[in-house]
Formats: C-alpha cells, structure tokens, sequence
C-alpha cells in the first residue's frame, strides 16, 4: 500500500469521526415546550393538530376562544426546529405559505411573531387562546411560568425521551 492510500484511508475514517461528532442521534438535542394558556382546558395535541394551529387551518380552541399563535423571530433555534418538524418547512417557506394563502383569497393569520422566548410565554399569558413554543430550559413547570402550562404533544411530554420536538 502506497502512502497516499494509508493517508487516503486515515482522512477518511477522521472525516467519518467527525461526522459521528457533529450529528446529533435521533431524539437528541434540547427540547421545545409547547405552551398555552393556562386557564386553557387542553392537555395534549397531536402533530397534525399543531400544524393545522399554526398554518392558521385551525382557528378555534375545543371551547370556543380563538387561537392565538405566537412564535419567537425567524432565526430562532426553537422556531427553526419547530417548523421543520411540524410545519415541514423552513424561515422562507413559512412566510411563501401565509402569502401565497393570502393571494388565493384563503382566510389566514400568521402567527404573532415576538423577540423572545419571554415575549411568547407573556403574550400566550395574556391571551386565553394563547399558545406558543419556547426552548425548555425556558419553561420552568412549577407554578412559576406566569400563567402558562406545557402541553403533551401525541401524548408525550418534553421529558420523555420519544418526544419528538427536539433543536
């Protein structure tokens, strides 16, 4: 074997370390927590449902009160992560969905957009259909929050290690 090849193949497998290194396993990463109201009576969503909320296809809460969405800037980590798993989009294609619905004469609100996770859990306080997102070292579950409470999402909590919402 030729020098090249043993350097060839010593690259390789220190590229292959590094990839390990840098990709996070499935069910990694820290958690998002999702957020309502607390006077809201909802204690799960599913997947699709948080979709539908936050596309602006679901429009009222089991009780009546409106939906109220909110997220925090595009650049976000959370929301980057949220939309990619929920919505199956990216910061741009978010913004073309609510535009292009807008165009086609659909009936649509885009969410509430605020600087922090802070901002989301006071607006989502303020708000008796608020709900929101926020990164989980943010939402502290006991009592503390200011009059928000975490939801399971498809039956789970952030804690649990299935839970899908995930940066």
């Amino acid at each position: 074997m030729t020098i090249h090849a043993k350097f060839g193949f010593l690259a390789a497998g220190i590229l292959a370390m590094s990839l390990l290194l840098v990709v996070p396993a499935a069910g990694a990463g820290d958690p998002i927590v999702v957020i309502v109201n607390g006077s809201n009576p909802i204690e799960n969503l599913s997947m699709a449902e948080l979709r539908k909320i936050f596309l602006s296809d679901r429009s009222r809460w089991d009780n009546g009160k409106s939906v109220a969405p909110m997220v925090v800037a595009a650049g976000a980590a959370e929301r980057t992560a949220f939309l990619k798993i929920v919505c199956g989009m990216n910061d741009s294609d978010f913004n073309k969905y609510f535009v292009q619905a807008a165009f086609t004469g659909k009936d649509v609100t885009p969410p509430k957009e605020v600087g922090s996770g802070r901002e989301v859990k006071a607006n989502v306080a303020a708000s008796a259909g608020g709900i929101g997102f926020i990164k989980a070292l943010e939402f502290h579950g006991d009592g503390s929050d200011g009059g928000v409470k975490a939801l399971k999402i498809d039956g789970l909590t952030a804690a649990d290690s299935a839970y899908k919402l995930r940066m």
